[in-house]
């Protein structure tokens, strides 16, 4: 019976011949590749970097314009804080008509301010509205324009006027409720709603977001309304226990708990 032949060990002469022909083929191809497509990649680079250092220089640019604005802004108070008001409001008319939408916003106010302090209402009046009615200003300094606006008009409005510009402050959570709260309170009490205006000054007493001064103010209304806030410190007491618990302390003692102690 016939055997296999052995297979013949290959040569490493060829091995080494195979590889030669790999890598100039290689080199011929990545020739190739560059010579079609190297100044391309070289433009594309070349634009991505040219791109990159626009940016940089795009983002120092507003950096040192949105500075140099604040720096306006800070001269234009500090000359009405002084009496300058003049040269206070060149300054704010000139920011006013800027770029920057924020302090375009806050020119407005600070304008509206001068005026009301000069005794001009309406100029102030009109100085907020037109924030207030700013589409591309912030939403927040809208609502404060709108709230300041509210405020100095309100002895001259009618209660309806006043709880239809207070209504969308109303409801939620929003940021504003306390302060819009109030002068809708104060505009129920007017049109002789005392019950819907005593239901307002609770919610704004137990609301934590209430300054504490306004807070104390809507408690003692509450009360006069005829509110119970007497649970407004009850749920306080409560949340200060279960707040001293999850901290592993024990609760205070209230003066009342003292009291029945003894």
């Amino acid at each position: 019976m016939a055997s296999t032949p052995p297979s013949k060990p290959s040569d490493p002469r060829d091995d080494a011949f195979i590889r030669e022909v790999d890598e100039a083929y290689r080199e011929d191809e990545m020739k190739k590749f560059l010579v079609t497509w190297g100044r391309w990649i070289l433009l594309a680079v070349v634009l991505g970097l040219v791109a990159l250092g626009g940016w940089f220089w795009w983002r120092a640019e507003q950096t040192r314009r949105i500075e140099a604005v604040s720096e306006q802004f800070t001269a234009a108070l500090e000359k009405a804080e002084s009496g300058g008001s003049t040269e206070a409001l060149k300054e704010l008319e000139a920011i006013a008509s800027g770029p920057s939408q924020g302090y375009r916003a806050l020119a407005g106010m600070a304008k509206a301010g001068i005026a009301l302090n000069g005794g001009d209402e309406a100029k102030a009046v009109a100085e907020l509205k037109q924030v207030a009615g700013d589409v591309k200003a912030a939403q927040a300094f809208r609502d404060v324009a709108a709230m300041k606006q509210l405020r100095i008009e309100f002895d001259k409005l009618p209660p309806a006027e006043v709880l239809k510009r207070t209504e969308p402050y109303l409801a939620g959570d929003s940021p504003w409720f306390p302060i819009a709260g109030e002068l809708a309170a104060l505009a129920h009490l007017k049109a002789g709603a005392p019950d819907k205006a005593g239901a307002l000054f609770y919610r704004i007493a137990a609301d934590e977001r209430s300054p504490q001064s306004l807070r104390a103010r809507a408690e003692q209304m509450a009360a006069t309304l005829g509110q119970d806030v007497t649970k407004i410190e009850d749920e306080r007491r409560r949340k200060a226990e279960a707040e001293a618990k999850a901290d592993g302390e024990a609760p205070a003692a209230t003066t009342a708990d003292a009291g029945a102690a003894k």
